[in-house]
């Protein structure tokens, strides 16, 4: 379709060129207007296959090709000026103009004007019609120059289209990666205390039935584990109320984990105020690890839970006696090890902070969080 577009417009111009003075022929003018005529054509025809050629020809090729087009379309003009000469110059210094660098679209379109200029000078002494035709080309040179402004700009916002595409996709993957990390946490917050400590209980009524006739202390097990299972549930639903932002206030919550801990005390300083359900969470995760590392390393010892609200920000302390007996709790070694790093995370996300470690008589876990 474009081969045959061009070559019936290629033609349409010759056709135009010869009807005019002093048309094709084999002598004098005539001879100088058909060998013009010629090279603009293959020009012309060059230009048209130069789109099936691979970069590396195709700079050349149409170089050459409107080259060609330019030098012999101005000498046409010079010869006998026309509007078909015209057009043969004017494709040549407006494609130039649109595929080549500006400096060597400028040279050909100046080269096209210097040998109208002689034609015009030796042959035909019309300098009107040479003002009007070599006008005529630097506008169509000029024209050439906005459409490749107005190339560019497409490729340059196909590029950024690009780029906000691939920004995109990373944003999606790392908030996927984050997304599996908080869940991550979540599982080893909810079950990992509630399944573990499940898991020592039916351990201990096992051992019972087997060497003990004591069936009430073995029940006793069964029921704490049937204790802790529910526990573990009513952990899920509190993580999955966080998420959707209807969880209880947070003095409630942390009032029911202490209860729950009966060698435990909590304490509340300044104004509570409610805060964003990521920070509640942490904060939460944080009092239920501290207490739960109590419960396995110091058993039957005293641990505070302080929390202050500062104006902006809250600050957690959980303090307890380091155990100084060998009581061989079998909770020691329940759980995991991704706790602290998990809370360590959480803190690092909301730009807070968590330390953790010991003294020689107390363990604290102090936490502090921007609000």
């Amino acid at each position: 379709m474009r081969l045959g577009v061009s070559l019936a417009a290629l033609g349409g111009i010759v056709y135009g060129i010869d009807a005019r003075t002093p048309g094709l022929g084999l002598h004098g003018q005539a001879l100088a207007v058909l060998i013009c005529v010629v090279v603009a054509c293959l020009g012309w025809l060059v230009r048209t296959v130069t789109v099936y050629l691979d970069t590396q020809h195709r700079a050349l090729t149409g170089t050459a090709a409107s080259g060609a087009l330019v030098t012999a379309g101005g000498l046409l003009l010079g010869i006998a000026p026309t509007p078909p000469a015209l057009a043969l110059a004017g494709v040549g210094a407006f494609t130039a103009a649109v595929e080549l660098t500006p400096a060597l679209a400028t040279t050909l379109t100046a080269a096209g004007v210097l040998v109208t200029a002689v034609g015009t000078a030796t042959i035909n002494h019309q300098w009107v019609a040479f003002a009007g035709y070599s006008g005529g080309l630097v506008a169509l040179t000029l024209a050439g120059f906005n459409r490749r402004q107005y190339k560019q700009r497409l490729v340059q916002a196909e590029q950024l289209l690009t780029q906000i595409r691939i920004a995109a996709a990373a944003d999606t993957r790392a908030a996927a990666l984050d997304e599996r990390t908080r869940i991550a946490r979540d599982i080893h917050d909810v079950l990992a205390h509630s399944l573990g400590a499940v898991a020592v209980q039916l351990d201990a009524a096992d051992a019972l039935l087997e060497v003990d006739t004591n069936t009430p202390r073995a029940r006793h097990h069964v029921q704490r584990a049937r204790h802790l299972t529910l526990d573990g549930l009513t952990e899920a639903r509190r993580a999955i109320g966080a998420l959707r932002n209807d969880a209880p206030p947070l003095g409630d919550q942390l009032s029911a984990l202490v209860a729950d801990h009966h060698a435990a005390t909590l304490t509340i300083f300044g104004e509570p105020r409610p805060l964003p359900a990521n920070a509640a969470l942490t904060i939460y995760r944080t009092a239920q690890e501290g207490l739960s590392n109590a419960r396995k390393h110091a058993p039957g010892q005293p641990v505070t839970l302080h929390v202050h609200y500062h104006h902006d920000n809250v600050a957690v302390t959980i303090v307890n006696p380091t155990s100084t007996t060998a009581d061989g709790s079998t909770l020691g070694a329940t759980g995991g090890s991704y706790g602290l790093p998990g809370l360590a995370e959480r803190a690092t996300l909301l730009g807070g902070t968590l330390i953790a470690g010991q003294d020689a008589t107390n363990w604290s876990l102090q936490l502090w969080l921007p609000t």
